[in-house]
């Protein structure tokens, strides 16, 4: 709250009494207070009813510039969405050395780490500085949706989240008209929740919260954020934007300085779309929304076509990459139905509903020479599968350069990763799926590209540490052979983010494949940087690609190379940079090197807490350092522990676990984590749902394996 003023104490010379406004009703989990020598910068909101501050360490001031001067304008933004003025006097945006969480939003004063809030845009990526605004522009959001208005138990959690979320990468998207911004971030959306939602063992969004121990898991899983900010794109999307808008509307004016619940919410949206009638009267959003967050999961939709009588048959079932014997799979979902057979994608107001009742249905369609796509736009959230028919027929129209672009971007994607998937699990053959992909000779936009190299990601993984592992990547490096050429010439300054996102994704694989060009341009650029005068002012290196430069540079070089890195993180004060130099120095392939920096890792006087994590996993993920991360662990558990007990956060052991299993692909591997677990549960606070979900990934990896090791690289 606002300091209303300040007295010297009576009976202490050496204290003073600070009174503040009182403050309005609030959840006691948002009340915070900070004591600090920190320094702030401040500065009105537009109509200067607002104090607004960016408070932080003395020696970081001038990386607040950027903050400062967005945050009024993300305040006018929710203002004018929510249709109510902001509800306090003043609003602090506090940048914390070793906080734990991303960012958090107190009420009035919102608490982020140093590298979620400060930024110097002429020196940071271009992704960085939306990643930052993206941060601010979510806990900003949270003041009145979950602030102003806060759920009744830690069950709304995902509501809270998860509109803030969507919100937030909408509100990027209109601060930064030209940045494409909300496509790029759905997307991703999408990547994080169809490959971990399709686990037997994944949970609900809406998960009954019982003890305080139960809250950080759920509050720190990217399910939360991303599944929960798809499901509001598909509500705005069926409603139609007025129509959620104004229930949203509805919602905080109803419920401010109280709690509410998701019923609440969704009968305000009901109301409002049956008064302007964008919703069937007999359609409540309950009866919708039930089926999305309080079951498990997605559906796939199949898609059976009668070619001689141009009719469908639409069928939905949960989607699992692993079917156990005695699976119930009879769940089913509210699934609006867009689709074209034209090419005309814009018409995203649902068709009809396939639900429960009508879970199997036959419709008319198109003539049987036309291809047919549904889910346009790739709004909402399950996969498609087609015949072979059908497939080869979409595959023909992407592999022709003149037409490719008749199927927009999104549902280019949506192709890719759904064939990806369904060639993992058995149900598409491979040879499908690589025609289809063939066509990314000629694409240009970085969704389908970050869609393609995520999949083959998952293949990567997978023939790591094999025989295979290199035939596999001088088969990526002829795929992307067309797209590099386009992007070699590091020097040149390419404009636009997605352009600049695919700059740096295109550059970091070619290197990662072992494009020799690349290597040897990224070695140069670095070793350039190491022999100037004053590296630590005069980073030579173009700024949207000196991350990726860092990571393979590393990856490539040799010792040298990575303590001239270290000693630029040591001097560094810029956040976005440090954070961006740990993944890096992960990257080596020196095994000593590895191990000295995961030892590094657990003492706070060499590494920062709050970086602990992300150099464990940057070694895990590295081919040379996965055995060093998984015997590190195991052997060091008892130390791990304690090293995050004593900044209360547990929890995080999880987030080791997952790392280390999600490059397991044996037998032996499954069976050495198991008997782990077994004698190490006393170190593990997470649910018995999260073993089996990282059982059950190893068990994925061992299936695929044996089915499709010996077939993968023949294509």
């Amino acid at each position: 709250m606002k300091l209303m003023n300040q007295i010297n104490c009576p009976s202490n010379a050496d204290y003073v009494v600070d009174e503040f406004e009182e403050s309005p009703p609030m959840s006691t989990y948002l009340v915070v207070y900070m004591v600090s020598d920190f320094v702030y910068t401040e500065a009105n909101s537009e109509n200067d009813q607002v104090k607004y501050r960016i408070i932080c360490k003395k020696d970081l001031a001038n990386q607040t510039e950027f903050a400062i001067n967005l945050g009024p304008k993300i305040l006018k933004y929710h203002e004018d969405y929510f249709d109510e003025k902001f509800p306090l006097h003043k609003q602090d945006m506090a940048a914390i050395p070793d906080f734990s969480s991303g960012s958090m939003e107190n009420w009035g004063l919102a608490t982020f780490q140093e590298n979620c809030l400060l930024i110097d845009p002429d020196v940071a990526t271009t992704a960085g500085v939306y990643e930052v605004a993206q941060f601010m522009t979510h806990e900003l959001c949270h003041q009145w949706f979950g602030d102003f208005v806060t759920m009744k138990w830690w069950t709304g959690l995902w509501l809270n989240e998860g509109f803030t979320e969507y919100a937030a990468q909408r509100g990027v998207d209109t601060l930064f008209p030209d940045s494409k911004y909300f496509q790029v971030k759905n997307v991703k959306n999408f990547v994080d929740v169809l490959d971990p939602d399709s686990l037997q063992s994944a949970h609900p969004l809406s998960v009954a919260i019982e003890k305080p121990d139960e809250i950080a898991p759920i509050s720190m899983d990217p399910m939360t954020f991303a599944k929960g900010a798809i499901l509001f794109h598909m509500m705005n999307t069926f409603l139609g934007e007025n129509t959620f808008k104004q229930g949203i509307r509805n919602y905080i004016h109803k419920y401010k300085l109280s709690n509410a619940e998701p019923d609440d919410l969704w009968s305000l949206l009901t109301e409002e779309a049956h008064r302007q009638g964008t919703l069937e009267k007999n359609l409540t959003v309950k009866q919708i929304m039930d089926t999305w967050a309080l079951q498990t999961g997605y559906p796939v939709l199949n898609v059976v076509r009668d070619y001689s009588a141009d009719t469908v048959t639409l069928s939905q079932e949960r989607y699992l990459t692993i079917k156990s014997h005695g699976t119930d799979n009879k769940t089913c979902w509210w699934i609006p139905i867009t689709m074209t057979t034209s090419g005309d994608f814009n018409q995203t107001n649902a068709t009809f509903w396939l639900n429960c009742e009508n879970n199997n249905l036959t419709t008319p369609l198109a003539k049987d020479n036309e291809w047919v796509i549904y889910n346009m736009q790739m709004t909402v959230l399950f996969r498609v599968f087609y015949d072979t028919r059908n497939w080869m027929g979409i595959i023909c129209t992407l592999n022709d350069p003149s037409k490719y672009e008749t199927i927009p971007t999104l549902n280019r994607v949506q192709l890719i990763l759904d064939s990806l998937s369904f060639s993992q699990i058995g149900q598409l053959d491979y040879e499908i799926t690589f025609q289809l992909l063939k066509y990314l000779r000629h694409e240009i936009e970085y969704t389908p590209w970050f869609a393609a190299l995520n999949g083959w990601r998952k293949i990567d993984d997978l023939l790591k540490r094999t025989p295979k592992h290199a035939v596999f990547q001088n088969n990526m490096r002829d795929m992307l052979s067309c797209v590099y050429s386009k992007f070699r010439n590091m020097d040149e300054k390419v404009n636009g983010y997605e352009n600049i996102q695919l700059q740096s994704l295109v550059i970091s694989r070619a290197c990662e494949y072992q494009t020799k060009d690349c290597i040897q341009r990224v070695l140069d650029i670095f070793r350039k940087w190491m022999k100037s005068i004053d590296p630590d002012n005069n980073n030579i290196m173009p700024k949207d690609l000196k991350t990726t430069i860092w990571i393979r540079a590393i990856q490539y070089g040799c010792e040298e190379e990575w303590n001239f890195l270290w000693e630029r993180f040591q001097r560094s004060n810029i956040e976005t940079d440090r954070n961006y130099m740990i993944i890096a120095l992960g990257s080596t392939s020196i095994e000593s090197l590895l191990l000295r920096y995961l030892n590094w890792s657990l003492d706070e006087s060499i590494i920062p807490r709050n970086y602990a994590s992300a150099v464990f996993k940057s070694i895990t993920l590295n081919e040379a350092g996965f055995l060093v991360a998984k015997e590190f662990f195991y052997c060091k558990i008892s130390d791990i522990y304690e090293y995050y007990q004593q900044g209360g956060e547990i929890y995080v052991l999880g987030v080791y676990v997952n790392y280390i299993a999600s490059q397991m692909k044996t037998k032996e591997e499954l069976e050495e984590f198991q008997s782990f677990i077994t004698k190490s549960s006393r170190y593990f606070k997470e649910p018995d749902s999260f073993i089996k979900q990282i059982t059950e990934t190893i068990t994925k990896n061992i299936e695929w394996t044996a089915k499709f090791y010996n077939k993968i690289v023949q294509n």
